[in-house]
């Protein structure tokens, strides 16, 4: 599940860079820093490819055996926009290995999926099926192009919006601007920020009520802070950002 809240952190507005690295350090509740990960997206003229990898740290590390998530999306840059022709999650434990890659379907209008297990190295398991619902986006090209379907940020904005990686059965995702007098009580929590969203994601992640993201963002569009709310037992997800780069 550490792939919403990093791909949520690394994913708003750096369209502009050929090339940009982001990291940040994931901490929860008593157990502190639970999670590192870097992403980095390449984009050319016509042509961009995410890649991030997560990783547990510490005591999440042991519970979860040594866990680590591998993401990529890849497709053209059309009009400005991303519009993915694949995404890939490779996840890896102990001696056991899943690798999910979708694969877009623009003109029919349908998103297939191919799916590998290995344990010890070996392939016991390998099936295809069609998704039950399309997305245009996978959850990383959707939270690249966001901030071009909200416009300005201090205007209310509250839509479903839909993405491969996204709930189970829809891909459903609820995007919503943080405005008037619910500013302050995010600015308890996240400090002061430009533009503050609120992001509903239908998962229960580590164990939260509804899976609610609240974001802070930079002038540029970077998100600086993250809060999962309402995690059982031990409060709040909280992400920060702690190194940001980007090659013209």
């Amino acid at each position: 599940m550490l792939r919403w809240l990093f791909a949520l952190l690394l994913a708003f507005g750096v369209l502009q860079a050929e090339t940009t690295v982001g990291k940040y350090n994931v901490e929860y509740g008593i157990f502190g820093k639970m999670g590192v990960a870097k992403a980095e997206m390449t984009r050319n003229d016509d042509r961009y490819e995410i890649v991030m990898t997560a990783r547990a740290t510490g005591l999440a590390k042991v519970l979860s055996g040594g866990r680590v998530e591998v993401y990529k999306s890849s497709g053209l840059v059309v009009s400005g926009r991303l519009v993915p022709q694949t995404y890939s999650k490779d996840i890896r434990r102990f001696h056991k290995r899943r690798i999910k890659t979708y694969s877009f379907d623009h003109p029919h209008g349908k998103v297939t999926v191919h799916e590998e297990r290995y344990e010890d190295g070996k392939l016991v398991k390998e099936k295809n099926e069609t998704l039950p619902y399309y997305a245009t986006d996978d959850i990383f090209s959707l939270y690249f192009n966001v901030m071009d379907i909200i416009g300005d940020c201090s205007k209310p904005f509250d839509r479903y919006l839909h993405a491969v990686g996204a709930e189970k059965k829809t891909g459903r995702v609820r995007v919503q601007t943080v405005i008037g007098k619910e500013r302050e009580k995010v600015w308890e929590f996240l400090g002061d920020a430009p533009c503050y969203l609120k992001v509903t994601v239908y998962q229960k992640l580590f164990g939260s009520k509804g899976g609610e993201l609240y974001l802070a963002l930079r002038k540029d569009g970077i998100v600086s802070k993250a809060v999962l709310k309402d995690v059982v037992m031990f409060g709040d997800v909280r992400g920060r950002l702690i190194d940001f780069r980007r090659t013209e």
